[in-house]
Order: structure tokens, then C-alpha cells, then sequence
């Protein structure tokens, strides 16, 4: 019988329809018949495929046999992995001693030991356990584990509702983890109702967090949520503000949200990204408005940073104003150096390190306030943190049939 490689392996389940249980079936095998004979490294090999479960169901016992049995043959590697099994199953026995005890994070350890097999043998179902008397204290990795394992089906009957409850308790306690995959069965409408909203709210802060996988979720969610520009929107409730313009011969005009939505308000001829223009996607939510723009670049002789916006539009009153908050998220990092001295500078993120040096942070920028108000229908005039004034139009509008 031609023998088997690990090389092999990878090139038969690769072009080959069998199924990697059965290729790691065959080579234990094999392994098996040359271990009994007496070669350690197969010997090595097969405690290998005891431990992890690699072709043959995992059995801590049988795993130090085969070891011991090439030790004694002086084989080194197995040697060493004797002496990592022996400490390995005291550090487990002292932390079972403290999970016993209570103490939710040896509970979240011992849950992680019996995963992957440290200490012990693996044992999904008793992981399981351990996880929940651990997450049943609040303790929230503990929490995201536990939904993981009933997100995925390890140890437990797969249930998405039960995943969603725990990932909702994590990610409320700012686990980034958690944030994504909560984010993720809100894009996807499993174990909740799909809310594209909501999952970009989530990856945005599984993000913010340091969990940067989520970046190109965000930009997924971002593109699927995007819809034709409507002709006509409708208005939320008690937000209809009224502004005295004294240019029409009408004294009063009312204006409400969609006055806002249906425009596409742009700043010095360009879109901008704060409020609903050709470069963001927006809804009405409640008595607000959040929008959510395509992928921007700022470029300089130096550098292109790559950037999103987050704004909402809220407090709405009779007197035609409302205010704007919102934030840049960087998503490729630069440094510039000798940058232009202008009044939006502070944008993207990062700190100003000197009068000719600006350094350009990856994530969240602070958040900027606009105090703005509608002066007609494709008029609105804004003050940016209090320090300067601009103005900004929009010729599409309901109004002008545009």
C-alpha cells in the first residue's frame, strides 16, 4: 500500500470530492500500522490525532499512551508534549478548584481548557456548562461564548435565538466581539428580524471597539441598505417646523423631514456626507434622520485617506432649526505631514500634533455638533461647533420639480 502523506492529504482533499473526515480516517490508519510496529514518530503522530480528534473521536488517555510510547523511544517531541500535558493538567485541576468555588472567570477558563483540549479531554457539552454558569453571573466573554456555542451548534442543540439572547447581553457591555456577531444576525435575519439599521449600528461599534473585521461587513451592510432616492418621503410626527422667510409673499412656510430627505444638499458645489445628499444613504427614524455615506477620500500631496460618516439630524423645532452630529470613521490610517491649514482640518479623526503635522488616526474621529436651520426650501444655513458659519443648498428638491 502506497503510504500516505500529510502532503498527500491536503492535495486529495483538495481535488478530490472526499470528505476530510475520511482522509483524516485513512491516514490514522496507516498511521496506526506503522505506530505498532514500533516507529515513533507515528507514535508521536497517533497521540497527536488521539488529542485532537483528528481522525479518530479524542481520548486524552490514549493520546498519553501513545506518546509515553514514543518518549520511551527518546522520542524529543514526544517528550515535550508529556511534560506540556502534565503541567497543563495541573493548571486545569487548580482552575477547576476555583470554577467549583464560583468564580465566574476560572468557570469562562475551564470552558476554554475543555474547547480545546487543555488540561483535559475535549468535551464540548461540559464547555457548554461552563460557559453558562459563567455567563449566568454577567460575565460577559463568558456570554459571548456561550452564544457562540449555540450560534454555531458545539456542544448544544443549534438554536440562533439563543445566540442572539447572549450576544445582546455581551455586546451591551461593549464585548467587541459580541458587537459583530450581533451585527452579523441582523444583516442576515437569523435568530432576529433583519434590520440592516441595527447592524450597522452594531458592526460600527464592534469596530470602534478594535474588531476590525467587521469594517468590510459595515461597507456590505452600507451598500445593501442603499435604495433609490425617493420623489416624496413621509413625515414624521410633530416635527413640521415653520420659518418665517420674508422673501416669499407667503409670511410662513412649513417644512418637515422630508424637506430634508428628498433634498441632495451639497457645500461649495460638492455633496456632503452630514445630510441627505447623492453621497449617503438616509432614514427616517422616529423624529430623526441618520444617514450613512458611501466611501469618501481626502487626498493630499502626500497621502488618500479613506473615510465613512455617520450623522443624525434630530431636535426639530418651530422656529425652522434642528441640529447635526456626526462622526468620520477611518478606515485606512495615514500620516500627513506639512498639511494644508484649512478650517475642516479636525474632520477625518487624529490629533493635531503641530502647527505643520496632523496625524490621522485608523476608527472614529470626535463628533462634530452643526446648529442648523432652513431658510426655504433649498436653503439651509449651519454652524459647525459653535466657531463657523456656511451655507448649503440643494436645487433637487420636491419644490422646484427638480
Amino acid at each position: 500500500m502506497k503510504k500516505i502523506t500529510l502532503g498527500m492529504i491536503l492535495m486529495i482533499a483538495t481535488s478530490t470530492a472526499i470528505s476530510g473526515n475520511d482522509v483524516w480516517q485513512t491516514l490514522f490508519k496507516e498511521k496506526l500500522q506503522e505506530a505498532k510496529q514500533g516507529n515513533s514518530n507515528a507514535q508521536f503522530d497517533i497521540g497527536s490525532m488521539y488529542k485532537n480528534g483528528r481522525g479518530i473521536s479524542p481520548d486524552r488517555d490514549k493520546a498519553i499512551e501513545w506518546y509515553s510510547k514514543a518518549a520511551a523511544q527518546d522520542n524529543q517531541k514526544a517528550v515535550t508534549r508529556l511534560k506540556l500535558l502534565q503541567a497543563n493538567e495541573e493548571r486545569f485541576k487548580k482552575e477547576l478548584a476555583t470554577a467549583t468555588n464560583g468564580n465566574k472567570e476560572s468557570q469562562y477558563k475551564i470552558g476554554n481548557m475543555y474547547t480545546e483540549g487543555i488540561g483535559t479531554s475535549i468535551d464540548l457539552a461540559k464547555a457548554a456548562e461552563a460557559f453558562e454558569l459563567s455567563a449566568n453571573q454577567g460575565y460577559a466573554k463568558a456570554e459571548y461564548k456561550l452564544g457562540l456555542v449555540h450560534y454555531e451548534g458545539t456542544g448544544v442543540k443549534t438554536s440562533k435565538k439563543t445566540a442572539y439572547k447572549w450576544f445582546t447581553q455581551s455586546a451591551k457591555k461593549g464585548y467587541p466581539a459580541a458587537q459583530y456577531y450581533l451585527g452579523k444576525m441582523y444583516a442576515s435575519g437569523k435568530g432576529v428580524k433583519r434590520d440592516y439599521t441595527m447592524s450597522l449600528e452594531w458592526y460600527t461599534k464592534a469596530v470602534d471597539g478594535g474588531f476590525n473585521q467587521a469594517r468590510s461587513e459595515m461597507i456590505t451592510v452600507s451598500e445593501k441598505m442603499k435604495s433609490p432616492k425617493r420623489k416624496s418621503a413621509t413625515p414624521a410626527k410633530n416635527v413640521a417646523t415653520v420659518v418665517k422667510t420674508g422673501k416669499t409673499p407667503s409670511s410662513n412656510i412649513t417644512f418637515g423631514i422630508e424637506d430634508l430627505m428628498v433634498a441632495a444638499w451639497s457645500r461649495d458645489g460638492k455633496p456632503v456626507a452630514y445630510l441627505p445628499s447623492a453621497i449617503n444613504n438616509c432614514r427616517t427614524e422616529s423624529d430623526k434622520i441618520a444617514c450613512y455615506s458611501d466611501n469618501q477620500t481626502r487626498k493630499t500631496s502626500d497621502s488618500t485617506i479613506k473615510f465613512k460618516t455617520k450623522s443624525i439630524m434630530r431636535n426639530f423645532s418651530n422656529d425652522g432649526s434642528f441640529n447635526v452630529t456626526y462622526r468620520n470613521l477611518v478606515i485606512d490610517s495615514t500620516r500627513i505631514v506639512a498639511i494644508e491649514d484649512t478650517e475642516e482640518a479636525d474632520e477625518i479623526g487624529g490629533e493635531d500634533v503641530n502647527a505643520t503635522a496632523y496625524t490621522v488616526k485608523t476608527g472614529w474621529g470626535k463628533e462634530h455638533l452643526l446648529e442648523c436651520r432652513m431658510k426655504d426650501i433649498g436653503t439651509v444655513y449651519c454652524q459647525k461647533d459653535k466657531t463657523h458659519s456656511f451655507l448649503l443648498v440643494s436645487p433637487q428638491t420636491v419644490a422646484s420639480g427638480n
